[in-house]
């Protein structure tokens, strides 16, 4: 599902190129889910905005779902996030001005997919019957992040990125939410790729990693240097 080979990316500091991401090296399966956690500042949210064709790498291999990001034109990276990926902010980023169906079923309309019993089912199982008409503005944060991960699953896309998807909720609602998103994706058969500071958030995930001096490493109370930079989950 997901190939990194030899991952590079480079930010301007000050004067001079700082290496996030160095020779990166990043396999998930279809259908497992893992959570990576990091330092502020380390690389996770540009590692997932690559994965998301939103950043380019500098160097190295990327592959998602069979395609090479590498080099795509916008219009292509258009619609590959359309049709293949799901996903779920910090923010919510829920669209104010349409009621909770209408957020949820968007992406499954611009795919020009039918709406109809899998959408009603996500309803229920993600508690959000009862609120089906109403604006985001009426929900509470909880019920906003619940909405946020029923339109990112609403298109069954391949992949679903979650860029610390319960930073905004207080922990009782985090456990709720943390819940139903990976429960939702393994019944549905989706690959998950969670970042997250919340140790109970990645307990989770099938596996977890650690997002240190630019590489991945398998989470353990090893050193990082006793770690293999290749991580396969």
């Amino acid at each position: 599902m997901i190939e990194v080979i030899g991952l590079v990316k480079q930010i301007t500091d000050g004067h001079s190129n700082k290496k996030i991401l160095d020779a990166l090296d990043f396999h998930l399966k279809a259908k497992k889910s893992v959570a990576i956690s990091g330092d502020s500042g380390s690389g996770k949210s540009t590692l997932l905005n690559i994965l998301a064709a939103l950043d380019n790498a500098d160097k190295g291999v990327v592959k998602v779902a069979g395609l090479t990001l590498n080099n795509m034109s916008e219009v292509q990276a258009d619609q590959f996030r359309k049709k293949h990926l799901g996903i779920v902010f910090q923010q919510f980023n829920l669209i104010d001005c349409l009621s909770v169906w209408d957020n949820i079923t968007f992406p499954a309309r611009l795919n020009g997919l039918p709406i109809g019993p899998f959408h009603n089912d996500l309803l229920e199982q993600l508690g959000l019957k009862s609120h089906k008409h109403k604006l985001p503005v009426n929900l509470s944060g909880g019920e906003q992040q619940r909405v946020a991960i029923a339109r990112a699953l609403s298109h069954q896309p391949s992949l679903v990125l979650a860029d610390e998807p319960t930073g905004n909720l207080d922990d009782n609602n985090s456990q709720v939410v943390s819940e139903l998103l990976f429960r939702l994706c393994k019944q549905l058969g989706l690959t998950l790729v969670v970042v997250t500071h919340s140790p109970k958030v990645a307990a989770f995930a099938d596996s977890r990693l650690l997002l240190q001096q630019g590489r991945l490493h398998a989470f353990s109370n090893q050193p990082p240097n006793q770690t293999s930079n290749l991580v396969s989950a």
